[in-house]
């Protein structure tokens, strides 16, 4: 495997692991969310909660300086949207002072709607003007927002929002526009993407990992089925070959590891098994990962404290990473002072993407179509975002909701997508 494994080939750069070739860019400055803080280094968004909460939160540590903590957190309302005092509340530029009260202590409306009408007039907004307790201002369109000069209205761009689009964002004049990519359709809401089932499709289901068993469930948790019973308490890394339409895994103890592949063509049962001898000893093997295109495993030894490869047909393996692997907790990332990183399926190239915040890392996924790394803390209890080059960073979720337990994956079994 000499050539295959050393030289890997650059399509084979976006599978779902980190070690992956990742395209270079530089973002502008982000906004938050509603409800989010965004850090001095203008890269990063924190919940608001974290802030001011005696620990530092964003890189800079700008969540916790006497400047950030001695002034309410400012809600980042949608545009063209107003903060109702003293709550979470956020209205229409419409609203105020069209003589309804909005706010539960009225603060879109009073006497400064009469007073401030002339005020209002001088400015001479292209579009529309406000009038609040604290003066006036021009505001525009939706899907348009004031140019740096106060009063005319420009293009917004929307695709530059989170969460904006499930997949491809289109910006358009005055609005955008949400599509999908081969494979996936469009959802009445415009905005979500659903792999498409063909015509003799199976149903995608979900594979469950554990220690003495693999089974395989629905997607809504009906139908739990055991595949294979393992027979012995060990450490098991699972993966599944699109291709091939096989299941390969790894038991690890700690006398020994063994990696057995096995198809899986139907929901019944694992049929041809077979045992895949490798070049290198798989007895402290904590994860494992396959290239679906090469068809090479990818293994995490948690004892020699290294990442190695290794060819489909195990006669040749390669080590690709082996500094500062201490105690590796989950494959793509590596855990001394706890850190999200990447590097190409060659090993060169390793580039830190995410190094505060961060505890007790358990599991990372890709997102291929808009180039996004997805993580979870076990530790903070959070599911977390950011782009391949480490920037704009986004909390999924956070507190109890996060509870993480099996290893499993989605495997379409058959589907097209």
């Amino acid at each position: 495997m000499g050539s295959t494994c050393s030289l890997p080939s650059p399509h084979a750069a976006f599978f779902s692991v980190s070690f992956s070739t990742f395209s270079s860019c530089h973002p502008e400055t982000i906004l938050c969310d509603t409800g989010e803080f965004n850090c001095h280094d203008r890269a990063t968004c924190i919940p608001k909660v974290w802030l001011c909460d005696g620990e530092p939160d964003c890189p800079d540590n700008s969540d916790e300086t006497d400047q950030s903590c001695a002034q309410e957190m400012v809600i980042r309302c949608p545009l063209n949207h107003i903060q109702c005092v003293g709550t979470k509340k956020c209205i229409h530029f419409n609203k105020l002072c069209n003589g309804a009260r909005d706010c539960e202590d009225g603060y879109d409306e009073g006497v400064h709607c009469r007073e401030l009408l002339s005020a209002c007039h001088e400015l001479r907004c292209r579009y529309g003007c406000v009038m609040t307790r604290n003066g006036t201002f021009c505001f525009c369109a939706d899907g348009f927002e004031v140019g740096e000069d106060g009063t005319s209205c420009r293009d917004h761009d929307e695709c530059a929002m989170y969460g904006a689009c499930s997949q491809t964002c289109t910006n358009t004049y005055g609005s955008y526009r949400c599509s999908c990519t081969q494979g996936y359709i469009l959802q009445p809401d415009r905005i979500s993407c659903k792999a498409k089932q063909e015509p003799g499709d199976s149903r995608p289901v979900l594979l469950i990992g554990g220690s003495d068993r693999i089974v395989i469930t629905h997607l809504n948790g009906t139908g739990l089925k055991p595949l294979r019973s393992l027979g012995l308490n060990a450490t098991l890394a699972l993966d599944f070959q699109h291709k091939q339409e096989s299941v390969c895994w790894v038991l690890s103890t700690e006398s020994s590891g063994q990696l057995r592949c096995a198809e899986t063509r139907n929901l019944r049962g694992f049929t041809r098994e077979q045992e895949i001898r490798t070049q290198q000893s798989l007895q402290h093997v904590e994860q494992m990962a396959i290239d679906w295109l090469t068809g090479n495993f990818y293994f995490v030894d948690r004892v020699g404290d290294k990442i190695f490869v290794c060819e489909r047909g195990g006669d040749t393996c390669v080590t690709i990473l082996q500094l500062d692997l201490r105690n590796p907790k989950v494959f793509r990332i590596s855990e001394n002072v706890a850190k999200l990183e990447r590097c190409n399926m060659d090993g060169t190239n390793r580039t830190r993407l995410v190094d505060s915040k961060i505890e007790q890392p358990t599991a990372v996924a890709l997102d291929v179509v808009k180039k996004l790394v997805y993580w979870a803390d076990a530790y903070l209890d959070y599911i977390d975002v950011v782009d391949y080059t480490g920037r704009n960073r986004h909390t999924i979720i956070h507190g109890s909701q996060v509870s993480i337990t099996f290893y499993c994956f989605i495997s379409p079994m058959g589907s097209s997508a």
